[in-house]
């Protein structure tokens, strides 16, 4: 999909970068690393997800970052490796929808050929305001083997919304955050829907987010538990 002190430092710097009517929602600074822990609706950890920022390609009218994510399970076990990518372009900040993509799930396939197909998402800045509405987004993941589909998984990312700004407050720091809420429609051998609210702070990203499951009953959460500067 992670220590974060000095990740206030790099927000409140210019670092060079060009897109200054573009306000990223990932760390600028290269080899920047930041950790999202995820829980249960109990709280008990399910696992983490690393995030490093391996590239960053910047230009007059467009700046991409590369980020790779590893996923760790429960036990602390690496289980899913990917890479995706973020762009700031014409003053909006979008990402790859691959970063979605569950480690979980996609850990049987690992040896099999995994085509991803993924929009972008949009993520809105802090000055938008309450009730705006953001575009969709959408992700499908097709398993192959010797050329036969396995498995095949959609994502949709539907009636996203701002919700307002908010401050949060994590291991990691505290962050003036954009809040959004969006219905999530997953669909495999059967479709499961839910919902998802999450809190994103410029030059950080995710800081918070929460999923519900179709009766708005929480299911877990992810929260920023780290950001380490190189």
């Amino acid at each position: 999909m992670k220590t974060l002190l000095t990740l206030i430092l790099i927000a409140l710097t210019t670092v060079g970068f060009s897109q200054t009517d573009c306000k990223p929602y990932v760390p600028i600074e290269k080899g920047t690393q930041w950790e999202v822990t995820s829980y249960d609706k109990k709280d008990k950890v399910t696992g983490r997800t690393v995030y490093e920022l391996l590239d960053l390609v910047e230009g007059d009218a467009k700046s991409t970052f590369s980020i790779k994510a590893m996923q760790y399970d429960d036990k602390d076990e690496l289980i899913y490796t990917n890479e995706f990518e973020a762009w700031c372009e014409n003053g909006k900040f979008q990402i790859d929808m691959a970063y979605m993509i569950n480690g979980e799930q996609m850990q049987a396939y690992e040896s099999m050929d995994v085509e991803v197909d993924a929009t972008k998402f949009e993520v809105p800045t802090l000055d938008e305001p309450a009730g705006t509405a953001l575009p969709d987004g959408e992700v499908t993941v097709t398993v192959r083997s010797s050329g036969v589909q396995m498995f095949k998984m959609t994502v949709e990312v539907v009636d996203r919304l701002i919700e307002g700004r908010e401050t949060q407050t994590t291991d990691a720091g505290t962050f003036d955050c954009v809040v959004f809420s969006q219905t999530v429609k997953t669909r495999m051998i059967v479709k499961v829907e839910g919902s998802s609210k999450e809190w994103y702070a410029e030059n950080v990203g995710v800081v918070r987010s929460e999923s519900y499951n179709k009766k708005g009953n929480l299911t877990g959460y992810n929260v920023l538990t780290s950001i380490t500067a190189p």
